[in-house]
């Protein structure tokens, strides 16, 4: 699956770079979320679940002292246009104070 063109997004990408942790099956690991819309994200990692594998992701937004625990299924494996290895999910179900806080780092940039 490719990545939707800018015009076709739910929402504008925000660039965060947040400290990340991410479960699937037995494997934990840390990175960080680089990009970030109500949809889902880009995770910087050293290696990545397969590509349609379900991931947990645990993380803070900047600003925002709450932690956000949230499922997504891995839509992209590869590179981002920051050159960096990890994967994109789409979250499955968000909480409805994640997409808040996401519709408030919009307002920020």
């Amino acid at each position: 699956m490719g990545r939707k063109p800018a015009e076709q997004r739910i929402s504008d990408r925000v660039m965060i770079g947040a400290p990340t942790t991410v479960k699937w099956g037995e494997d934990e690991l840390t990175g960080f979320l680089e990009l970030l819309n109500l949809a889902g994200g880009y995770v910087a990692t050293p290696r990545a679940p397969d590509l349609g594998e379900y991931v947990e992701l645990n993380f803070s937004l900047p600003g925002d002292r709450r932690n956000f625990r949230v499922r997504g299924s891995v839509v992209f494996v590869g590179d981002s246009a920051l050159a960096r290895n990890g994967f994109g999910t789409r979250f499955e179900r968000p909480p409805a104070a994640l997409l808040d806080a996401i519709k408030n780092l919009n307002r920020g940039h």
